[in-house]
Order: structure tokens, then sequence, then C-alpha cells
């Protein structure tokens, strides 16, 4: 995003409404956001009367109960109310929690994927990851610092991959990915890795857990080498590219690039549907 989209902008964590379900477009720095919508103002201000009624009715200010199973409730209640009988929700849930706290758990065996996933190589060297995890401890989860692993890298590696990913969350299959860095010394993961890792997690499993990207990076020296190389060699269940190019530094990459250039992407775009991974 340019400077002059930049300062037309602010913080969601200072702009936006509190909500367990955005009431409006966030980007993450990749696109200019959507005004909001009369119709997500309303699904905003309903969700407010649900909560300081249900919030009082509780002994709950607003925002605690905003962050309740409860208030996650209230949220599908008022967008069904705007857009119509979309979500699957009773007003029970969101009046009292042990009926939210008794769908929850009664959906504890359902399916979850989650499609993008990453952990970070053991001798990843830039430490500017961890702000990532301060950020997190700071405005989410104050509890963060005081487990063993600390706020450090090692917060990032595999091992936690696996517990955080695997035993302490509900999911049912996750599909790792990566991000090209300009300098590939800040990549999080080789493609050879990432692949490493999804037959590592499918060989402890016994069964097909584990997804994994290839990344391509357009423009870079030797790109479309290695997309044929991981075509023959690393089969990726599918592909995964940044427009941006360096994630962490979009207005100063080197190699950023366009879906529909047609002298650039197309001839990528034929091999990965020949190869049969989209």
């Amino acid at each position: 995003m340019s400077g002059r989209e930049l300062a037309g902008l602010a913080p969601a964590e200072r702009a936006a409404f509190y909500s367990p379900v955005p009431t409006q477009m966030v980007s993450n720095g990749e696109f200019n956001p959507l005004p909001q919508s009369p119709a997500q103002r309303q699904v905003e201000a309903r969700l407010v009367e649900i909560a300081e009624a249900q919030g009082h009715r509780l002994g709950l200010g607003r925002r605690g109960f905003l962050r309740s199973s409860s208030g996650m409730a209230a949220a599908f209640l008022a967008m069904n109310e705007v857009f119509g009988p979309l979500f699957e929700v009773g007003s029970a849930e969101a009046a009292e929690p042990e009926a939210a706290a008794a769908r929850s758990d009664a959906l504890r065996n359902q399916f979850i994927f989650d499609d993008q996933l990453h952990f970070v190589r053991d001798d990843y060297p830039f430490e500017g990851l961890t702000d990532l995890a301060k950020y997190a401890a700071e405005h989410w989860n104050p509890a963060m610092p005081d487990d063993h692993v600390g706020l450090g890298l090692e917060r990032y590696r595999f091992e936690k991959f696996l517990q955080e990913v695997y035993l302490d969350s509900d999911t049912s299959v996750g599909l790792l990915s990566g991000a090209p860095f300009d300098d590939p010394k800040n990549s999080f993961l080789t493609n050879d890795q990432i692949k490493q890792a999804a037959q590592t997690v499918n060989g402890i499993a016994g069964t097909r857990r584990l997804l994994f990207h290839s990344l391509f990076t357009p423009k870079q020296p030797g790109w479309m080498e290695e997309v044929d190389r991981c075509i023959a060699e690393v089969r990726p269940t599918s592909w995964k590219g940044y427009t941006i190019g360096d994630p962490l530094s979009p207005r100063t990459t080197g190699y950023p690039w366009r879906l529909d250039d047609e002298a650039l992407m197309y001839p990528f775009y034929e091999k990965a549907v020949r190869a049969g991974s989209p």
C-alpha cells in the first residue's frame, strides 16, 4: 500500500469495533480495505445491543461478554438478523454460557482444515519475527511469556508447531506453507524442508494430516527452474506466491509481480495445471 493509502487508515486495534467477528473489512496491509457498509454498521449496532443486554444480565461488561462463547454466538445472531439465516445458532447460546459450552462440546469432533500454517527451521536467523509473539502477548494473551518456551524464535519451531496444531487445537488436517523473501536466508523453510515436515507429520499420524505448498518466486533468479524441480521431485499439494514480493518489506521488494502478467505467469500456470497441482 502507498503512503497516501496508509495515511487514510488506522490500525484495527484502534479503529475497529471489538467483536468476535469483524464488522468491517480489515486489511493485512496488502490491499486497501473497503469502507464499512450500511449492513455491516447494522450488524455492529445490533451486536452492541445484544452484548449490553446479555452482559448486564450476566454481570459482565460489553467487552467481557464479547470475549465469551456467548459473545461469539451473539455475533452470528446479529449477522443472521441482517443478512438472513446463514448461520446455525440459537438465541440460548447468546444468553446462557452453559448452552454455548454445550454447543462447543457437541462440535468437538467436527472436521477442521487449517489452510495456511507456518513454522521456521531450527537455524532460522531473523529475530524480527519475534515481534509477532511480543505483539500477541501484549494484546491477546498475557500468559504467553510465562510458559517454558517464552517469546523467542523457539516458539516458531517444529516442536511447538506440532504441539499447538495437533495436540492443543481441534485441527484435523493442515496445509503447511512458507513465505518468499528477497533474501533467501530469511525464508521460513525451503521447499524440500516443507515436504519433509509433511512426511514427518503424516508418518507419525499414520494418515494424511498435513498437506503442503511449494513456493514459487516470480522474477527471482532461477525461479522457473525451481518450479520444474518441484514438479519433478517435490510434488506439492499446491503452490504459494506473494505478488508483493518480500512480505515484510513490500514497498522495497525487488520482485513485485502481477497475477495477470501473461508473459511472466501464464507459463507457470500451465505447468502447474499439467502437473495436477493447481
